[in-house]
């Protein structure tokens, strides 16, 4: 019985630790050539596995990108939860929503996802099995940000505050994809903390800008 259920336990490590290498490949060359040069022969090579045993795992390459993608996601997650509660008791809470929204948005692994995106806009197959993905993504970020409010969170309008937030650092990192905008962007940040408060009523609203 025992030695049953030490052999079960060690083929699930090994299937876990090979669809985490698996996974790591396609994340790696994701980030280095793009969706359209990612191939499951790239993947397969780069992880230095048979096909068979990619195909075990993946039977389908929309398979293997959208578990790419989940795989990024949870990392994105988990360093975005790390952050969070690295913030200082004291600290401004309202600048700390945009600046951990803007870290994980500005990041390399919110531009292999956004690869992902408009290559599901033409592909039902991607685009059925990114969706779900990018909604339990989504919802983790919306929720932390939440909570980094703290007190703030209270205000009725937070809820809404905390999507705009999300939404406007979503179409800033994707002007800056192409170009290197510097200083420009932190004007439009240093804005948006500002509009948070107006919003919120912590800043009069004339002269905030």
């Amino acid at each position: 019985m025992e030695t049953a259920r030490a052999l079960r336990l060690t083929q699930e490590e090994r299937r876990s630790r090979m669809r985490r290498r698996l996974l790591e490949a396609a994340v790696a060359c994701l980030q280095e050539k793009g969706y359209a040069a990612t191939t499951v022969t790239e993947v397969q090579e780069r992880a230095g596995v048979a096909r068979g045993t990619l195909l075990h795992h993946f039977p389908a390459k929309a398979e293997l990108m959208v578990a790419a993608t989940e795989h990024l996601a949870l990392e994105r997650i988990e360093r975005f939860r790390t952050e969070a509660a690295d913030i200082p008791a004291g600290a401004d809470r309202l600048a700390a929503v945009v600046d951990l929204a803007w870290a994980d948005l500005a990041g390399p692994s919110f531009f292999t996802a956004l690869e992902l995106w408009v290559a599901a806009r033409t592909d039902a197959e991607l685009r059925a099995t990114l969706l779900p993905v990018q909604e339990r993504l989504f919802r983790a970020l919306h929720d932390g940000l939440f909570e980094v409010l703290g007190s703030a969170g209270d205000d009725p309008r937070a809820h809404t505050l905390v999507e705009l937030t999300i939404d406007a650092l979503t179409g800033i990192a994707m002007s800056t994809m192409l170009t290197d905008r510097g200083g420009q962007v932190e004007l439009l940040l240093s804005r948006w903390r500002r509009a948070l408060e107006v919003l919120l009523g912590t800043r009069p609203s004339d002269g905030w800008l």
